[in-house]
């Protein structure tokens, strides 16, 4: 449903669309911010730790072979 909605709407409504949808996010986030400042640095602290730990995972190999015999 929701998708046939969005993809009716021509390539400037759908911009429109993606760019409101960001500038509602970060007026929630700014706003439960304010109640909370520590939210202002975790979310994104947060972010920084998941792509460092990512990446430094990223490219080693998956020790799934066990010896059983």
């Amino acid at each position: 449903m929701f998708r046939d909605l969005y993809t009716n709407l021509s390539a400037r409504e759908q911009r429109a669309f993606k760019w409101s949808a960001a500038a509602t996010a970060a007026a929630l986030w700014l706003s439960t911010a304010w109640t909370d400042p520590w939210l202002l640095l975790a979310v994104p602290l947060a972010a920084v730790g998941f792509f460092v730990y990512r990446a430094h995972y990223k490219n080693e190999p998956e020790e799934d072979d066990f010896d059983l015999y």
